[in-house]
Parts: C-alpha cells; structure tokens; sequence
C-alpha cells in the first residue's frame, strides 16, 4: 500500500517477529529475505543492540518525513470521496481538486490528486482520494484560516460520500 508509514510498520513487524525468536537458554534466528537490503529499516535492524537499532531507524525515518513534510514534520488531510457511480465520484473529485487549487489560500497546500483509492471499490463504491499536503506543521486553521472553513463547508454532491481525515493513519 502506498504509505509514508510503511517503513514504520515493517520495522515494527519485523522487530515484533524477531523478539519471539530465541526462548530463555536457546538463541534465536532471524532470517529476513527482501527486495531492498539496504533499506533504512532492514540495515537498522541488522544493528546487534536493540537501542542502536531503534535510534538509526528513528534517526534515518524523522529525516526522510521532514525532508517530505509527512507527519510530526507536516500535516496532511485525506479527502475521500466514494459513490455507487464510477463516473460521478470522478467529476465530483477533479471539480473538488481544482476548486482546491484555486483557492486564494492554496499557496499554504499542494493538492496532490484526485486518484483512484489504493483499494478502488469497496462494498459497491468506487472510491476516489485527494491529499492536501500543508506546508506547515501547524494546525489546518493556523495555516490558512480560510482552508479550515472551506474544509468546514464542504458539501458533496448527492450520492457523493465524502470523508475528510485529518493526518490519516494510513492512506487507503
């Protein structure tokens, strides 16, 4: 799935894993195949202490977010928006996205989209995604005021669901 936080979680996962290798006496052994060796989380993992580890991916991760402004660096809002029609949760997102990006206080956000959900069609409905990115870590509303009232006012079209989520967990 495409998420900022994938890193984050493999890392967790795999140090969850390999914590349950091993029993009193007897050493434990972790095998790990992948794709990407030199990979931040794989080569922290790969450090023998677990505190050395902890600190390199942390270190390696706060830097990668900051340099993309994702989360604690940055603020994020997912729009998602779903309908039972293909075609009009797809009109409904690009006016969406371009009222957006015409807003006066657009310069304080990127507008990154619409596109299709990761996972495009649950339980009937087409799903269709809309990422502000802010430019600041503050709050939408001491960003841009006027983001935060638009965001307030949002209205979709009928048959439109629209769910706004502020710093998303993930982003399906």
């Amino acid at each position: 799935m495409p998420d900022y936080r994938a890193s984050e979680r493999a890392f967790q996962t795999i140090t969850q894993v390999a914590g349950r290798a091993g029993r009193g006496e007897q050493p434990g052994r972790v095998i790990v195949q992948t794709y990407s060796p030199e990979h931040a989380a794989i080569e922290a993992l790969m450090e023998p202490d677990s505190a050395t580890q902890y600190g390199n991916f942390l270190q390696q991760e706060l830097s990668a977010r900051a340099a993309l402004g994702y989360p604690p660096c940055g603020k994020l809002i997912l729009l998602k928006l779903s309908s039972h029609d293909e075609q009009a949760v797809e009109r409904a997102a690009a006016r969406l996205a371009h009222r957006l990006e015409t807003q006066p206080d657009s310069k304080h956000y990127d507008v990154l989209g619409p596109v299709p959900a990761p996972i495009f069609r649950v339980a009937r409905r087409y799903r269709r995604h809309i990422l502000l990115k802010l430019k600041s870590a503050a709050s939408p509303t001491e960003v841009s005021p006027a983001l935060g009232s638009n965001l307030r006012r949002l209205r979709s079209p009928k048959g439109i669901s629209l769910t706004i989520d502020v710093d998303p967990i993930n982003l399906s």
